[in-house]
């Protein structure tokens, strides 16, 4: 059931190998999701198993605080780590279906 939800949500065969490569190289056990909604401090996602709600993991914070557009956005597919507490954090942005763009401010 998962992998057909992944599917109906947009996964392709080129996520799955993108996410195999982050998996191996994160060294834990991360499921894929799909970011809905997008906040400060955390995210709501869809996955294979449901409804996830996430805050942003270490890593993710440590890339934001460099550059706010690695902020994970709607549409975004993330990796996320569910933790034996029961709380989820998303690691990784895995992919970006939306282009942002830097505007410089007008006079």
């Amino acid at each position: 059931m998962g992998s057909q939800r992944l599917r109906a949500l947009g996964w392709t065969e080129g996520h799955e190998k993108a996410f195999a490569i982050l998996q191996e190289a994160a060294g834990a056990d991360l499921i894929p999701a799909l970011v809905t909604e997008a906040g400060e401090g955390g995210c709501t996602t869809e996955s294979g198993t449901g409804t996830l709600r996430a805050t942003y993991g270490a890593n993710l914070l440590l890339s934001m605080a460099a550059d706010p557009l690695r902020r994970p956005l709607n549409d975004d597919w993330i990796a996320v780590r569910r933790w034996p507490d029961g709380r989820a954090t998303a690691e990784a942005i895995l992919s970006r279906r939306v282009t942002l763009m830097r505007q410089k401010p007008s006079r």
